[in-house]
Order: structure tokens, then sequence, then C-alpha cells
């Protein structure tokens, strides 16, 4: 009798279970957060939504599996759950008029997370599925981490080409809509688009990142009837250039949003970052200067010139109290990190904001009839504290005077008021 002979099939599959490699990982995440005479959506002792005082807890878990099948394929799934605890808006406050539905930034519950297929060899890497879409300092495509259930997650398919320390990468996609007790498979998306983002190094320290990226929205909302808008541009930095350091990043938006009567409007907007400083090494201390500015609409052109920050995250670049975005804004920072014991880190910052377009949107308002443009002065510190390699410690507080624009906002609307406002928060994270 001949000895069987296992099928092709069987023996690469058995060669691959005994190769495979099951790994698992989560994040608990708790931070209290306390902001007085400003809220998420609007600012001073009178809002519309929300409260002007208003304290809360965010907690977020995320639990996930990695399976590495072999040298080349890998499958990852993971769950979050993200809450807020005490906070002064309902769900059907963050109804989002773009999207008609709710888009809810800091809750999501029992949502489906990082879930992908991906291949990998040395020189090509192609990932499907959903997944975090991050390049460079985040300001142009980020997850936008700092809010509790992530700014943008995308189902995507992404194709990157390496080559030693550079790459090239390729993604299409959608965007994640965020709705509360709601499970995300029937494919519910906000934005569809994509992107090209490449890296090239120079020096040791240096490198130049060529970016362009697509969005659009196809479905006519309550905002508009549809939405085309491309960027171009680019990034260069360098992290040690003789003890100095500097980072530029440059992105033009042009396209065709169609108003809701039909009419097109040509897109022309403008972003641009730049800051720099000099590392003081035996003083564990860099300082730096800042200059951001962001094209708001002029009424008196045909085109639309609100510049957005694309795929980008909005949080923490802008002042601590997040009350400013990259859209309609110019932004002149100074800045010292300090590092005066290993593993920790301060950082101070010095915010002066002005509008471009005072009539152009600033968080939940436009207001036809503005002429001044001071938004107001923000002052903040935040400390970071890396206790081990699973959990980090992190503190701030924010103060903001408020400037023309909004002494004179306040006489035009009543859900604003010409207060200052500050804010403070603890953060503890734990990875396992």
């Amino acid at each position: 009798m001949k000895p069987t002979k296992l099928p092709i099939f069987a023996l690469f599959l058995s060669q691959s279970f005994l190769w495979a490699d099951l790994q698992f990982d989560g994040e608990i995440r708790l931070r209290f957060e306390y902001f007085n005479h400003m809220n998420e959506k609007f600012y001073g002792s009178a809002p519309k939504l929300g409260e002007s005082d208003d304290s809360c807890l965010l907690t977020r878990l995320r639990l996930g599996m990695t399976y590495r099948l072999d040298e080349q394929w890998t499958a990852r799934l993971s769950m979050q759950d993200s809450r807020v605890i005490g906070w002064g808006f309902d769900d059907q406050d963050w109804y989002n008029k773009e999207f008609m539905q709710e888009h809810n930034p800091q809750k999501d519950t029992l949502e489906l997370y990082e879930t992908y297929l991906q291949y990998t060899t040395p020189y090509l890497t192609v990932k499907a599925g959903r997944q975090k879409i991050t390049y460079g300092d985040g300001r142009v495509f980020g997850p936008g981490e700092w809010k509790n259930s992530g700014k943008w997650i995308w189902d995507a398919a992404k194709v990157s080409f390496k080559d030693e320390g550079n790459f090239l990468d390729f993604f299409y996609g959608g965007t994640m809509l965020h709705k509360p007790n709601e499970f995300s498979l029937d494919h519910r998306h906000g934005y569809y688009g994509g992107g090209i983002y490449g890296h090239y190094a120079y020096g040791k320290t240096g490198a130049i990142e060529p970016i362009f990226a697509y969005k659009e929205n196809k479905t006519a909302n309550e905002n508009y009837r549809s939405l085309q808008n491309y960027y171009a541009g680019a990034r260069m930095y360098d992290t040690d250039l003789y003890g100095y350091f500097y980072d530029m990043t440059c992105l033009k938006s042009f396209g065709e949003y169609s108003k809701r009567d039909a009419a097109a409007v040509d897109i022309d907007g403008f972003g641009f970052h730049l800051d720099g400083g000099y590392h003081f090494k035996g003083l564990y201390t860099k300082l730096g200067l800042g200059y951001t500015y962001a094209s708001g609409n002029d009424p008196d052109t045909l085109e639309h010139e609100t510049f957005d920050a694309a795929f980008g995250a909005s949080d923490v670049y802008y002042g601590r109290l997040n009350l400013m975005s990259w859209s309609n804004l110019k932004d002149y920072e100074i800045f010292a990190i300090i590092e005066p014991l290993p593993k920790t880190n301060i950082k101070l910052e010095y915010h002066a904001f002005y509008a471009d377009e005072p009539t152009s949107k600033w968080m939940s308002y436009t207001i036809p009839s503005m002429q001044s443009d001071k938004y107001g002065d923000e002052i903040d510190i935040v400390v970071a504290h890396q206790y081990s390699p699973s959990v980090h410690f992190l503190a701030g507080i924010g103060y903001f005077k408020s400037g023309d624009f909004i002494k004179e906002a306040a006489l035009n609307d009543t859900s604003i008021t010409d207060d200052d406002a500050y804010g403070l928060f603890t953060q503890v994270s734990y990875k396992f």
C-alpha cells in the first residue's frame, strides 16, 4: 500500500500555521478635562449648546490581536470603545450638516478599529482594510489621536514602495464617521479620497516630503451639493542642522465647490507652516519661533478660498485649548521645550491668533459684518513624563485672552461673550 501524500495546499497550510505568530495588545487611556468660558463648539459664557463651565472624563479602551501567517502576510483585528462621562453635550448635538448624521469626535462605543490584511516584502508593502494613515508631523495626514475616538480612521488600500530610508506611498479609501452606539460595517463614510506621500532623506537628520491629496463628497447635503478638493505641496525639515532645527509645510488647495443652488465655485486656498529654532543640548532646552497661515474666504472674490487641513489633525498644533484650526488663521508662536529630568519634558507656548478674513468661519460662527481680526492670545504649559515603556503621564493648562475679534463678535452674536477662557487636563495612558 502506497503512503498517502498530503495535497500541496494542505502541506503549505500546515507549515504556515507552524510559523504563525499571534500577539495581543491593548491600551487604556483616561483623560480629565476642564474648560471655563468655552467648550468644543462655542466660546463664551452663553453657548448655544453644551456648557461654558464644562468638565468631563474621557475613557478609551483599545484591544487588538495581530496574526503573522508568514514572513509576508500579516492580519490584524482590533476594537475601540471611547466614552465621555459628565460632558455637557448630548449625542444629537453632534449632528453634522455635511454628512447628515452624527459624527462625534469624542464618543464611539464598541467600534471596529484597525482591522486589515498586509503583505510585506523588503521593498513593497500593501495594506487593505481599516487603518490609521499618518505622515510627517500629522499636519496634512494624521489620525487626530487627541480626540477620544480619533478624527481620521480610514477604510482604505495603501501601497508603499521603500528604498532604505526613503519611501513613496499611494492610498485611496473612505474616512469613517463616528456615530455612537452604531457599528460601522455598513460602509458609513464621510469623505472619499486618497493621497501620495513621499519621503527623501538628505544629510543625517533632514528630509523633503512631497504631498498630494484628494478629498471629495459627492452627496448633496445641507452645506453644499458636491465637493472635489485637491491639495499639492511639500514638507521640508531638519531636526539637527548644526544645532538648529526647522520644519516647513506648504500646501495649495484647488478644485471645485458646488453650492446648494448648483452654482460651481473654484477652490483657491493656501496653507503654510514654519517653525525653527536652536537646541541648547547642554541645557536640554529647545527655543523656537513659529508661524502658521491658512486662508479664509474673501467675500469680494468669486473663488472659495477657505483652506482646510486636508486629512490632518486639527488639535494640539494651534494652542492646547483647541480654539483654532488650520483654517482662516494667522498664528504667531514662541515656544520652549525643556527636559529637566530624564523622560520628562515641559513645553511652554505663546500664540498670537489672527483671522485671515474676519468674515470667514471661526469655530461654529460665521458673522458677515466683522471688521476686527485679532482672535486673542494664548499661553500654554504642557508636562509629559514617560514613567515606563507602558505608562505615560501628561498634564497641561492653557489661558486665552480674548481679542478685538471676540469683543466685536459679542456685539453681533448673543452666544459669544468677550470673557477670557482657560482650560486644563490630566491624562494617563497604559499600553500592554
